[in-house]
């Protein structure tokens, strides 16, 4: 019993992303009694049986316990045939958790794994540049432990991360200019900050300026980097801007209403409704700092979750045009439990739409203007934002 019950109780977040794209709750849980019939229930004594048979009679290494303990969650994990609904170990949650936060203690360097194993890219200015690493130097081991080309990326990453302050020593083998050594060097981690938003403003011919603006992950810090991103291109003078959204997979609902909320004054943003047939309405929270600002929106099949609930909510509440391809359909909300070991078990609890109620699972979000697979959509939403009136009072009128 103890085995089922870990799933019904502890910490909770609402998440609405691919994986872990937490919402604005989180709460305590009472364990609820398991539902049982004198024919369906656990089995305890079957588990334990199995269990007994494969270490007593398996010719071969027994898997750690850890590794059997986890792949009977995932396997009961799985019997409910969701995609959304899944199980996650430690090392690859504490991955997601620094993705969410937007940012991490780390050494600073990119990491690229090839047939040789992993090569290291050291950040200008950055811990690993500073101690002494240098491109292309391979990873032979951290804090001792050998490091091959068969390991998991994950498992690396989580290694050379820790908090902020702490060492690790990595040993390298340096093959530039056929130097072979292989060097023993330790570095004091630092906060690594991994920006959501990147922005600039467009070189055309126009007398408009256009200020872009492209956002791959919906973290902690996604609000605060586009509340940036608007006042520089605004002080620079960009009177309409581009948002990309293509490939973005979501991240935190959260951060969706907060961004959502610059562009819009007032009124909601999402519908959520639950499996008891009970909703909540996500509403912006009064920050508005663009209401009127001609406003395009590019999106592609690989724009996800939080990706479209900012644009299905700019789009009903026409606020802005969407030019790009169908986006990927990801409409459902996960319950995300924090399990005990640091662990977590997402599971589908409810279904999110638009603010006019249209559904996004398995549908996605139809573009104003559709763009060609392959066709780079830039170009073409260049020229609807330069075609919309100032100030956008509404962009329903202005869609081509």
């Amino acid at each position: 019993m103890a085995l089922v019950a870990t799933f019904l109780g502890g910490r909770y977040s609402v998440y609405v992303g691919p994986w872990a794209n937490q919402s604005l709750l989180t709460v305590q849980v009472t364990p609820a009694p398991l539902a049982t019939s004198e024919n369906d229930e656990f089995d305890a004594d079957l588990f334990r049986q199995v269990w007994d048979l494969l270490e007593r009679d398996f010719y071969g290494e027994d898997p750690a316990i850890s590794q059997r303990n986890y792949g009977a969650v995932r396997g009961l994990v799985a019997t409910y045939d969701d995609p959304y609904t899944y199980f996650v170990e430690p090392q690859p949650r504490q991955l997601e958790r620094d993705q969410l936060r937007g940012k991490f203690g780390g050494i600073g360097a990119w990491i690229d794994q090839t047939e040789l194993g992993f090569v290291l890219r050291p950040m200008p200015d950055r811990p690993a540049e500073k101690a002494g690493l240098q491109d292309g130097d391979l990873l032979v081991a951290i804090d001792g432990v050998p490091i091959d080309s068969t390991m998991d990326m994950d498992g690396v990453l989580s290694s050379l991360r820790g908090p902020v302050g702490t060492k690790v020593c990595l040993d390298v083998q340096r093959t530039q200019a056929g130097d072979e050594r292989v060097l023993n060097i330790c570095v004091s981690r630092e906060e690594i900050e991994t920006p959501s938003v990147q922005w600039r403003i467009l070189d055309t011919e126009s007398p408009v300026k256009v200020g872009y603006i492209k956002q791959t992950f919906f973290s902690e810090r996604s609000p605060d980097e586009m509340r940036t991103a608007i006042q520089e291109l605004e002080a620079k003078g960009a009177d309409r801007f581009i948002w990309d959204l293509r490939g973005n997979p979501g991240g935190l609902v959260s951060s969706a209403v907060e961004l959502v909320s610059l562009w819009v004054s007032d009124g909601a943003v999402l519908i959520e409704e639950r499996a008891d047939g009970s909703e909540q309405i996500f509403s912006v929270t009064g920050d508005v700092i663009a209401p009127t600002t001609p406003l395009v929106v590019i999106v592609d099949n690989g724009s996800a979750s939080a990706s479209e609930i900012v644009a299905g909510a700019l789009r009903d509440r026409n606020r802005a045009v969407l030019v790009g391809q169908q986006t990927f359909g990801k409409g459902s909300v996960q319950l995300v439990h924090e399990l005990p070991d640091q662990s977590s078990l997402h599971v589908t609890n409810a279904r999110w739409y638009t603010p006019d109620r249209h559904a996004i699972d398995g549908v996605g979000l139809t573009p104003d203007v559709t763009i060609p697979e392959g066709m780079d959509p830039l170009p073409r939403a260049l020229a609807v934002v330069q075609e919309l009136a100032y100030p956008m009072e509404t962009a329903a009128s202005h869609r081509p």
